[in-house]
C-alpha cells in the first residue's frame, strides 16, 4: 500500500501542477495531516469505499480519503465528488486545491489554518494551524523528490491473490512484459480479470501493473499486486522485481506498431517506473539490449539472458527503447543538455573558409595537383578537373 510520504508527494505534485504556491501546498498537507493523519480512509457508511485501496476504516459522517471529503449528493450535485475521486490521492488533492485557489491564501496577515478551515468547515478549526509546522517540514523534505509531469492515465485496482512475500529480498529490478494476446480498448481490464481467473489453477500468473492504450489514445493502468509483495511473473526473479505488462501487446511488434498501439502507454510505464524507483531506491537506469547485469529497468528477456532463467524474449526487438529511456529520463529529471558548440569569431570563420577554398595564402593546395602553368590547384579548380576527366 502507499506510504504516508507517497500520499504527501501526490498532494505536493497536484499542487505544483495547478500552480499553487508553496504556502498553499503546505496548507493542503496540514489539512490532510489533521483530517486523516495521511492515511487513506474508507467509511463503513460508504460501502463503495471498500472497493478502493485503503489504510483504515472510519465512520465520521460519509467522509473518506485523505481529506475526509463527504460522499453526499446534494440538490445541486456532489458536496465534493464521487467516492472514486475522493479516494484518489491526486484527484482528492485537486478538489481541495480547487477551492483553496479561490481564496487569498497567500495573505500573510491571516494564519494558514484559517484558509484550511474556510475550505473544510471543521468543528475543530484550530487544529490546522497546530499542525502547520509539521506540514512545512514534510514539504521541505519531500518537495525536491516530487514528479510534476504526470502523464494522463486512468488507474484503479483489481487485486489478485497470485502473490507472495518477498522474504526481505531487496527490490532492484523493474521489468517490462508483453501479453502475447488480448487487445482492444479494454485490454488492461480484461488482462487483470484473466489474472484473477488463474487463482488456484494449474498456471497462476500475475503482474504488479497491467496497462494498455485504447483506440482514442487513453491509457488505463490496473494495479493487480501491491509492489511490497512479489508477483508471479519471472520465476526465480520474482522476489527482486516489480513487473509491468503491456496488455494486448506482442514481442513480434515492430517499432512502428509499438508507437502506434502503445506509445502513450510506454510513456505512462516510464512514469510508473520512476515512481517505483524512488520508492524502493532502484536506480532510474534503463538496461536495454545488449544487457549488462545490474539494478535498473529492463524487460523479461533480461531475466533470460542475464539471470539465466526461462526463455522469454519479450518485449522484443521492435520495442522503442530510445523512446522509453527518454521518458524515464524526463520523469526522473535525468535529462542532460548537449553542450552547445562555441563557434569561433566571425572573422576567423571567414578566413578559414577562404583558405579552404583558395589554399594557404591563396596559393592553392599542393595536395590537389597543379595546372598547366605549374600553379597549385584551388579546391574549386580540383573539383572542376575531376568533373572534366569523368
Amino acid at each position: 500500500m502507499a506510504s504516508r510520504d507517497d500520499y504527501a508527494r501526490a498532494i505536493i505534485a497536484e499542487g505544483k501542477r495547478r500552480g499553487i504556491t508553496a504556502r498553499g501546498i503546505q496548507i493542503g498537507l496540514a489539512t490532510a495531516i489533521v483530517e486523516s493523519a495521511l492515511k487513506m480512509w474508507a467509511n463503513g457508511k460508504v460501502p463503495e469505499s471498500f472497493n478502493y485501496p485503503h489504510d483504515a476504516v472510519g465512520d465520521d459522517g460519509y467522509s473518506v480519503g485523505l481529506f475526509q471529503q463527504q460522499i453526499v449528493m446534494g440538490p445541486y450535485g456532489w458536496w465534493w465528488a464521487d467516492c472514486a475521486t475522493c479516494m484518489n490521492p491526486t484527484l482528492s488533492a485537486g478538489l481541495f486545491f480547487d477551492r483553496l485557489a479561490k481564496l487569498p491564501y497567500n495573505d500573510a496577515s491571516r494564519s494558514p489554518g484559517s484558509f484550511a478551515q474556510q475550505v473544510q468547515q471543521s468543528d475543530f478549526p484550530e487544529r490546522y494551524d497546530q499542525r502547520f509546522a509539521e506540514a512545512v517540514a514534510l514539504y521541505n523534505r519531500l518537495e525536491g523528490d516530487v514528479l510534476v509531469d504526470r502523464p494522463d492515465f486512468n488507474e484503479y485496482a483489481n487485486w489478485t491473490k497470485n502473490n507472495q512475500s518477498r522474504g526481505n529480498t531487496k527490490i532492484d529490478l523493474i521489468l517490462l512484459h508483453t501479453q502475447e494476446g488480448g487487445g482492444g480498448d479494454d485490454a488492461a481490464d480484461n488482462l487483470a480479470k484473466y489474472i484473477c481467473s488463474t487463482e488456484g489453477g494449474a498456471n497462476p500468473v500475475s503482474y504488479h501493473n497491467v496497462l494498455s492504450q485504447a483506440s482514442d489514445g487513453g491509457t488505463t493502468v490496473v494495479d493487480c499486486v501491491d509492489t511490497d509483495l512479489a508477483s508471479w511473473s519471472v520465476g526465480n526473479g520474482n522476489n527482486r522485481s516489480i513487473n509491468y505488462c503491456f496488455a494486448g501487446s506482442y514481442a513480434k511488434w515492430t517499432r512502428a506498431e509499438w508507437l502506434k498501439n502503445a506509445g502513450k502507454a510506454i510513456d505512462v510505464a516510464a512514469y510508473l517506473a520512476v515512481q517505483d524507483c524512488r520508492k524502493y531506491g532502484i536506480p532510474a537506469t534503463v538496461i536495454k539490449p545488449p544487457y549488462k547485469a545490474g539494478a535498473g529497468i529492463s524487460d523479461h528477456r533480461y531475466v533470460t539472458q542475464v539471470l539465466k532463467w526461462g526463455s522469454h524474449t519479450d518485449v522484443g526487438d521492435g520495442f522503442p527503447w530510445d523512446v522509453f529511456e527518454a521518458a524515464v529520463n524526463k520523469y526522473a529529471g535525468n535529462d542532460t543538455a548537449t553542450p552547445g558548440f562555441n563557434y569561433p569569431p566571425t572573422d576567423v570563420m571567414i578566413r578559414e573558409i577562404w583558405e579552404q577554398l583558395r589554399g594557404p595564402e591563396g596559393k592553392g593546395w599542393p595536395q590537389l595537383g597543379k595546372n598547366a602553368a605549374g600553379e597549385n590547384l584551388s579546391l574549386v579548380d580540383a573539383v572542376a578537373a575531376l568533373k572534366a576527366a569523368a
